[in-house]
C-alpha cells in the first residue's frame, strides 16, 4: 500500500520545478443533511418548513411552539410530528380568537384558567422540591450498601421445564403440553431421579425440557434474585436461595408446568460497581420522601358528611369541555 501511494507524489515533485505541477483542490464530502425539528432549526432556522391556512411556518416558530413540551412528551409528539404541529398551531390560533372575544374574562373559562395556572404551578413547585432534595447530603452508599447487600446478589440458572394441559382442556398428542398434572409430575420426578444419578443438566434439558431454552442446554441466563423488579415466582425464588451453585431443586409447580431449576453460580455485585446505581436509588427516595411528606400535609379532615354526600343529591351535568377532537354524530332517528 505505502509504494502504490508514493507514485503520485514523485510524479508531482518531479513536475513542479517544471512549472508544471498541477494543483487539485480538496474534495469534502457534503455535510450530512439535517433530520428533525432542533437539528434543522440549529443549522437554518429562516427554513419554511410547513404552511397553514396560508401561514409560513420557520423551523425557528415550529420549535418555539414545541418549547413548553417535556421531553417526554416530546417523544410522543416526535413519533406524529406533522399532525403534532397542526394540533398546536390549531389550539393556539383558536385561543388568540377567544381571547379577541375577552373569553378569558368570563365564566367558566376565566375559573378554569386558573385552574389551569394552579395545575402547572403546583407540578412546577413540586419539581423544585424534588430537585433540592436529591441535592441534600445523602445517605453513605456505603452503608446502604453493607445493609443492602443482597439487593445486588445475581445469580446464574438452568432450567428444565414439562409443562401439562390444565384441567379441562383437550388433550392433543402433538402438543409438547399433552400430558395431565399427574404424568407431568411423574416425568418430573423421573428427570430428578435421573440427575440424582449423576446425569448431565445440560443433556437432560436438552432432551427432556419443553421449552425453548432446551436448545441451549437450559440456559436461563443471570438475573439478580432479589430485585423486586424482576418478575421471579416466589416459588424458584425461595427454592433458588436454599441451593448452593451446582445444586439442584426438586420440581417446582408454577402455573401449567414443572420446573427443576440448577443454581451455576452466585455472587454478590462489588460496592464500586453497585455505587452508581446506589446513589441513584438514594437521590430518588429523598425526593420522593420530600414530596410525599409536603402532600401529606393536605389531607383532609371531614367535619360535615352530609355536605359532602352527593348520592342522594340531583346530579348535575358534568361541564363540557372544549375539544379539538370531532365528536362522532348521532344516528339519526328511525321514522
Amino acid at each position: 500500500m505505502k509504494i502504490g501511494l508514493s507514485f503520485p507524489l514523485l510524479i508531482v515533485s518531479a513536475l513542479a520545478p517544471l512549472g508544471l505541477a498541477q494543483t487539485s483542490t480538496p474534495t469534502t464530502a457534503p455535510a450530512a443533511k439535517p433530520h428533525g425539528p432542533d437539528a434543522v432549526a440549529a443549522q437554518d432556522p429562516n427554513r419554511i418548513v410547513a404552511t397553514i391556512n396560508g401561514q409560513k411556518l420557520t423551523a425557528k416558530q415550529v420549535t418555539e411552539m414545541l418549547k413548553p413540551f417535556t421531553a417526554d412528551q416530546r417523544k410522543q409528539i416526535d413519533a406524529n410530528l406533522t399532525k403534532a404541529v397542526e394540533q398546536i398551531y390549531t389550539q393556539g390560533q383558536l385561543a388568540e380568537s377567544a381571547r379577541k372575544l375577552n373569553l378569558e374574562k368570563q365564566s367558566p373559562w376565566k375559573e378554569q384558567l386558573q385552574l389551569s395556572e394552579q395545575n402547572v404551578l403546583a407540578r412546577a413547585y413540586i419539581s423544585h422540591l424534588s430537585d433540592n432534595a436529591s441535592k441534600d447530603p445523602a445517605e453513605d452508599p456505603q452503608k446502604y450498601y453493607e445493609a443492602h447487600k443482597a439487593e445486588y446478589e445475581t445469580v446464574k440458572l438452568s432450567g428444565i421445564f414439562i409443562p401439562f394441559n390444565a384441567p379441562g382442556t383437550p388433550a392433543s398428542s402433538s402438543a409438547p403440553n399433552a400430558r395431565t398434572e399427574e404424568q407431568a409430575k411423574e416425568k418430573a420426578n423421573d428427570v430428578e431421579k435421573k440427575l440424582a444419578a449423576g446425569g448431565d443438566f445440560q443433556a437432560l434439558a436438552r432432551s427432556e425440557s419443553d421449552n425453548q431454552t432446551a436448545a441451549k442446554g437450559g440456559d436461563l441466563g443471570t438475573v439478580p434474585i432479589n430485585d423486586p423488579q424482576v418478575n421471579i415466582p416466589a416459588e424458584v425464588k425461595a427454592a433458588v436461595n436454599k441451593l448452593q451453585p451446582g445444586q439442584v431443586s426438586e420440581p417446582i409447580r408454577i402455573g401449567g408446568q414443572f420446573l427443576i431449576v440448577k443454581l451455576d453460580s452466585r455472587e454478590v455485585a462489588p460496592f464500586e460497581k453497585a455505587k452508581p446505581e446506589i446513589e441513584k436509588k438514594l437521590a430518588a427516595d429523598r425526593s420522593q420522601n420530600v414530596v410525599k411528606k409536603e402532600v401529606e400535609k393536605y389531607q383532609i379532615h371531614v367535619d360535615d358528611p352530609d355536605f359532602f354526600d352527593a348520592s342522594t343529591a340531583s346530579a348535575a351535568p358534568a361541564p363540557k369541555i372544549p375539544t379539538l377532537q370531532r365528536s362522532t354524530p348521532a344516528p339519526a332517528a328511525k321514522p
